[in-house]
């Protein structure tokens, strides 16, 4: 756990149980997606966070910081993921349906939909430029492994369609009664095969490999992560 600094909690128990910067960004994010960035205030965050406005500053320098560092959240473990699979041994459809079903899975994972913070106004100002740089990272593998797919050079616009199949889960959670099949993971990867032109590949053996080499991918991660590895 996280161990809280600055000034006393007006709530002694941590909303996240993972200390005061935490509490903080969970508050935000829900705020922010919820009332949008504009209409939240510094004050809105600390109660929500159990906390007094004061302890906001001591761990953000401003509320900008707070939209970066969430943004930040989800889109560089998304890139890693990507890195991760570009460097993998297998072919190019493999590599793609694989990177499409596990960027829409960890889409579909955030309970908050932090993804929707994406598409705010704010993001196109100053101090955001790390964000960008991420997401253009993500946005050219997905063009790489495009043109390993369909075998033609890929345009940032085709690498942008087939990003946004992904990202449209995004908005689909947004709406009031989302519509997001079980197996949402597993189409979207399907059709961006297809929009590469590759619809021959949209079989059960591109999902297994793709499924396994995604599998092993998490259970890399897993043991790096783990205590003593």
């Amino acid at each position: 756990m996280t161990k809280s600094r600055g000034r006393p909690r007006k709530n002694p128990a941590s909303p996240t149980g993972r200390g005061a910067e935490q509490d903080v960004l969970h508050a935000a994010g829900d705020l922010f997606v919820r009332h949008g960035f504009a209409r939240t205030s510094t004050r809105a965050i600390a109660e929500a966070a159990g906390l007094q406005q004061a302890s906001v500053y001591h761990w953000f320098r401003s509320k900008e910081e707070v939209l970066l560092r969430l943004v930040l959240g989800t889109v560089v473990p998304s890139r890693r993921l990507a890195e991760r699979l570009l460097a993998a041994d297998a072919p190019g459809h493999v590599l793609l349906w694989a990177l499409c079903f596990a960027d829409t899975r960890l889409l579909l994972g955030d309970p908050q939909n932090l993804g929707a913070l994406y598409f705010a106004p704010e993001l196109r100002g100053e101090g955001f430029e790390e964000f960008h740089e991420n997401r253009d990272a993500l946005e050219r593998i997905y063009g790489t492994l495009l043109e390993r797919t369909s075998g033609r050079p890929a345009t940032p616009f085709d690498a942008a369609v087939v990003m946004g199949l992904v990202e449209n889960v995004i908005l689909q959670r947004q709406r009031r009664a989302p519509r997001l099949p079980d197996d949402a993971a597993h189409r979207i990867a399907d059709t961006a095969l297809r929009v590469a032109g590759t619809p021959e590949h949209v079989a059960g053996t591109t999902r297994d490999r793709a499924l396994a080499l995604v599998d092993g991918l998490a259970q890399d991660t897993d043991r790096r992560s783990a205590p003593n590895a």
